[in-house]
């Protein structure tokens, strides 16, 4: 029964039909640009951690040798 709607051609000629699309289309795309920038502040956190674990090191390798 479902399907029988994807072949009708007056559900895809209405409005509201196209209205609803472009709505799901818009939700979907500000979701996953939520999704990105969310990865991108993990991988800049990521990043600042190895490179404060490295700094440390290298201090206290610095420190025993003098």
């Amino acid at each position: 029964m479902t399907q029988a709607t994807l072949l009708d051609h007056h559900v895809w000629t209405h409005p509201d039909t196209w209205n609803a699309a472009l709505e799901n289309t818009a939700a979907r795309r500000s979701s996953s640009r939520r999704g990105t920038s969310f990865w991108g502040f993990l991988a800049v956190c990521c990043i600042g951690i190895v490179v404060l674990v490295l700094g440390v090191v290298y201090l206290m390798s610095r420190r025993k040798n003098r």
